[in-house]
């Protein structure tokens, strides 16, 4: 995306051995993925009436995006019908995800990581109602067993660059503006969380968010090698290591 894209650490013309050695995952933008369409890497995880794709950025004209849903707010939680799209291996242990995200709406939205099937996840939850600016660690195993907390404030319709960091069995969570602090390496965290009930599974979405600017590597230093100063992305790299 053309406001604050990312860094390429590596070309598309690397063989796929040379990508064995790199720290990164997964990187997209999705400035070279096919609107309408499922970007390269994701997945339906677990199917329900809801699909996502790629469109164009409802706030910044010219830059595309990727739309967890194309039905409304209330119908694309997975609790009530939705589904849900993944990105990575199953096997993915520990893994830090920088992403820019827009909440279309003052609703419960969120992202999920080390997803393994529809009652075995971690939620990071954007909290809605009386708890507007709040975000809550879930741990969800059938039923919604509340972690930890922290605030952020953040207005629909608005990008902001979260990176969610998950090591062993403590996660943690920063965010900002991308302006100000391109790969969040100077922003505390807001909120963290502990539990080991799941050690490994992809990262994913939850409920109707716009995300972006996705670099998914083993540990913060590959984000932070990732990102400069400006966010600029040279070469979009939507490719796995598995």
């Amino acid at each position: 995306m053309n406001r604050y894209l990312l860094a390429a650490v590596v070309a598309c013309t690397f063989t796929w051995a040379s990508y064995s050695h790199a720290e990164l995952l997964y990187v997209n933008d999705f400035e070279g993925e096919a609107l309408g369409s499922v970007p390269s890497g994701w997945q339906k995880v677990w199917d329900g009436s809801t699909t996502a794709s790629v469109i164009a950025d409802p706030v910044a004209g010219g830059n595309q995006v990727l739309a967890s849903s194309d039905l409304a707010h209330d119908a694309s939680r997975h609790d009530v019908g939705g589904s849900i799209y993944g990105v990575g291996d199953a096997t993915w242990t520990d893994y830090v995800v920088q992403y820019d995200a827009l909440y279309p709406t003052d609703f419960y939205i969120g992202t999920l990581f080390r997803y393994q099937d529809d009652t075995n996840f971690y939620l990071l939850d954007r909290r809605s109602a009386g708890e507007l600016g709040t975000f809550t660690f879930y741990h969800h195993d059938g039923g919604w067993n509340a972690l930890d907390s922290g605030t952020f404030d953040t207005e629909p319709m608005e990008w902001y660059r979260f990176r969610l960091s998950v090591q062993g069995d403590t996660f943690e969570v920063r965010a900002g503006l991308a302006a100000d602090d391109p790969d969040l390496s100077n922003t505390d965290p807001f909120a963290t969380g502990t539990d080991a009930a799941l050690a490994n599974g992809v990262f994913a979405l939850y409920g109707l968010i716009y995300i972006d600017n996705v670099i998914i590597g083993e540990t913060g230093v590959d984000i932070s090698a990732a990102v400069e100063p400006h966010g600029k992305l040279a070469t979009t790299w939507a490719s796995l290591r598995r």
